[in-house]
């Protein structure tokens, strides 16, 4: 497995509900986490241990692939991640620490939002 770190400003909580829900908040976190996890399995099918974590206004979130080198693009293994990932669009206006305008997920090419990483084989 092939474990892989994404931080981002963007509230991704996994909060589980559906579309019958009536809280808007808890709604839109599950939206924008349903968002990573769709742009993330265009090219993997990914598994995890733990739901994303806020931690000092910045959510974690840790994922493993069985694919290696799936999200490389040249030198950097994220780089296809990074690609997928960059202007998807999210919920902004949840409990994140700043405004998210425009609503998008921003991984490349400056206002970075999200920043993922390659952490090691994990054997």
């Amino acid at each position: 497995m092939f474990r892989y770190k994404i931080r981002t400003h963007i509230d991704i909580t996994r909060s589980n509900v559906d579309r019958a829900t009536s809280d808007e908040i808890a709604s839109g976190q599950q939206s924008n986490f349903n968002a990573f996890l769709q742009g993330i399995g265009l090219r993997s099918n990914i598994t995890w241990d733990q739901d994303p974590i806020k931690e000092d206004n910045t959510w974690t979130w840790e994922f493993y692939s069985e694919q290696e080198d799936v999200f490389r693009h040249g030198d950097d293994p994220v780089g296809l991640l990074k690609e997928d990932l960059d202007g998807i669009p999210i919920i902004g206006n949840l409990t994140n620490p700043r405004a998210i305008y425009p609503p998008v997920v921003r991984t490349v090419n400056g206002s970075t939002n999200t920043w993922v990483e390659y952490i090691h084989t994990n054997l």
